[in-house]
């Protein structure tokens, strides 16, 4: 069972997850963009990685989902029942579909012509959240009309199909469409989000756990490790997101999170100019100079609080 973990793997999955999903828990996302390609560079197949991506969400937002899941409005025409359940429902049920969409997309442009719709997706979203007004701390609507489960449907469903299209995680779009579309305060966007990676994340990543009905034990084994750092790390990014908020800072949080993109789209411009030796190692980099990032700007606003929005 543990024969085919090497010791780097033993050392890196916890790391891994312990720097990664600090800024996970500060911008309510997953890590992807950091445990894949590390897992690539350290000898794991492209679906091992992936899988090992979706299924460390679980047990590393688990907690906090529990406890912060209350702090949303779940009556009649609360953001729960109209707003979050609709679009989980969506994500959840395009997600089926996007296997099938991407191999046809892959036989009409190759890998190429789908890294390229990733990488005007991402940039539209990195100029979006840069270059949009953002969002509010904790002002919270008390009530959202029915007839906005609809638009909230659709765009789960546009969410689902999308992220497995590109192999994205969810969050990443589900947050501008909240903030900017549906007007969610950032406390309340970010919650969300946490409770809907749980849900897909776990039914997208159960699937890997077997193959032709053999368990995947490897898969199990690193999802456990990088859970560990993951466990420890994504509390704290989700303890200083709120400190920012109460600080005055959330449109800030919103607007940053561009950084995230501009990430994620350098890792795809490294894929298509053939540099893909150089995807690991830069985002590695990227991963520290973000924890140092955040780190920093969480020390400023407690240094300089304003008035929260």
């Amino acid at each position: 069972m543990f024969d085919n973990i090497s010791l780097a793997l033993w050392i890196a999955a916890p790391l891994v997850g312990l720097f990664g999903m600090f800024s996970g828990g500060y911008w309510g996302i997953g890590c992807g963009w950091l445990i894949v390609p590390v897992m690539l560079m350290l000898g794991l197949s492209p679906m091992e990685a992936a899988g090992i991506s979706l299924l460390q969400m679980v047990p590393s937002t688990l907690p906090t989902v529990i406890r912060t899941s209350g702090e949303l409005s779940w009556a009649e025409n609360g953001l729960g029942r109209v707003i979050l359940l609709p679009m989980s429902a969506g994500a959840l049920a395009a997600s089926f579909s996007g296997v099938a969409i991407n191999q046809w997309m892959y036989e009409k442009t190759g890998s190429s012509g789908l890294m390229l719709l990733f990488s005007a997706v991402m940039t539209f979203i990195g100029l979006q959240t840069a270059f949009g007004k953002g969002t509010s701390g904790r002002t919270t609507r008390s009530r959202f009309p029915r007839k906005q489960a609809l638009p909230a449907l659709i765009a789960g469903l546009a969410t689902g199909v999308f992220s497995s299209v590109l192999g994205i995680g969810g969050a990443v779009l589900i947050r501008p469409i909240l903030a900017s579309g549906f007007k969610v305060s950032e406390h309340e966007t970010s919650v969300s989000i946490r409770i809907m990676l749980l849900v897909t994340t776990f039914f997208g990543g159960a699937s890997y756990l077997f193959k032709n009905d053999v368990p995947q034990w490897r898969i199990l084994i690193l999802t456990v490790l990088i859970s560990i750092g993951g466990c420890i790390s994504f509390p704290l990014g989700v303890r200083l997101h709120d400190r920012v908020v109460l600080n005055g800072y959330a449109r800030h949080i919103h607007k940053s999170f561009a950084v995230i993109a501009v990430i994620i789209l350098t890792g795809t411009i490294l894929k298509l100019c053939g540099h893909r030796e150089l995807n690991a190692p830069v985002m590695i980099l990227c991963s520290l100079l973000l924890l140092a990032y955040l780190l920093c700007f969480g020390y400023y606003t407690s240094r300089h609080p304003k008035q929260p929005e």
